[in-house]
């Protein structure tokens, strides 16, 4: 809902955080603008979460990751490197 709202930034993937039993579960939603423009989530997810000892993947539009709770920061640092050479 958000990513269609008009208070979204639409040349930006967004990005939430829940605190699990096994870490924090990632959901990571763009919209189809980015993705034409080279983004592929489901590479950003499997890439930074494996960077910072956990697991994901997905679609190019929409993908996930469960990452260790002290790794977010560094996690988000990864995904904005992966994000910014991807999208042209």
């Amino acid at each position: 809902m958000l990513l269609n709202s008009s208070e979204c930034r639409h040349n930006l993937p967004i990005i939430a955080f829940v605190d699990a039993d096994d870490g924090v579960k990632v959901s990571a939603r763009a919209n189809r603008d980015l993705v034409d423009r080279g983004l592929d989530l489901s590479s950003v997810m499997k890439t930074a979460s494996g960077l910072v000892g956990g697991y994901g993947g997905g679609h190019s539009v929409a993908a996930g990751a469960t990452i260790p709770n002290e790794k977010k920061e560094e996690f988000l640092d990864i995904v904005e490197d992966i994000v910014s050479s991807q999208v042209n």
